[in-house]
């Protein structure tokens, strides 16, 4: 089993720490490669799209200029990843999205996209991660992994928006072209978690892999059940 992380090496290295640590007493071995060739991809059973920088406004409906609030984007990898993207999509292999990795996945399948949300100053990372609560969606699998109101962390300041939710950019807003379901929310109404109704591709806001091993922490939830449950995603697809 193969996992691949659409990222540049030494970049990457939290997520491969927690994906190796929940496959330590897996049944089948798993290799983890990181790379952005369409090439070395074709051999991965699954991806993981990791968090990264500011997402370049050249993908947002109607290319809108860059926010004074945003980093300068790299478009070229936001161009990489989002072709892996889809080739995973068209295969109907596992993907799991973090942070810019679950906002790439929410664009992708046509959601709206804040550059800045008016709750920003909620989830910015200051120094260090921010916690706070959440709510998930009945029968999510988040709602069985952590019940009803996990508290998680959040390092980010742009976001996905969905047709039900008031926004602060008019135009940030159209129909979804496939079915995305919300599975989380923060109590100030930030999509934090989200799912595909019947592709195993799910996506996160917040960070697991920055909760769990040595980043484990009393007051937020244990982030390894993520990659546990994403190793039996892949799994199931591999058979």
């Amino acid at each position: 089993m193969k996992i691949g992380i659409a990222g540049l090496p030494g970049q990457t290295v939290n997520y491969e720490a927690a994906l190796r640590r929940a496959a330590l007493n897996w049944e089948t071995p798993v290799q983890i490669e990181v790379s952005l060739s369409p090439e070395t991809a074709l051999g991965w059973d699954a991806l993981l799209l990791p968090g990264g920088g500011d997402i370049s406004p050249a993908f947002l409906p109607g290319c809108p200029p860059l926010d004074p609030a945003c980093a300068p984007p790299d478009p070229a990898l936001d161009e990489k990843q989002l072709r892996l993207l889809e080739s995973f999509v068209l295969s109907q292999k596992p993907v799991l999205g973090i942070c810019k990795g679950m906002q790439l996945i929410g664009l992708f399948f046509g959601a709206g996209f804040c550059q800045h949300l008016l709750q920003a100053p909620n989830h910015r990372c200051l120094e260090y991660d921010r916690l706070h609560p959440t709510k998930t969606a009945p029968g999510s699998f988040l709602r069985r992994l952590y019940g009803e109101f996990p508290v998680v962390n959040s390092a980010h300041h742009q976001g996905l928006l969905f047709p039900d939710q008031p926004a602060g950019a008019p135009d940030a807003c159209r129909a979804l072209r496939t079915k995305i379901a919300v599975i989380q929310k923060s109590d100030d109404g930030v999509v934090e978690g989200i799912a595909h109704e019947t592709l195993p591709i799910f996506g996160l806001q917040w960070h697991p892999e920055r909760l769990c091993g040595r980043f484990l922490r009393p007051d937020a939830v244990d982030g390894s059940l993520v990659f546990s449950f994403f190793l039996r995603q892949i799994q199931e697809s591999c058979r």
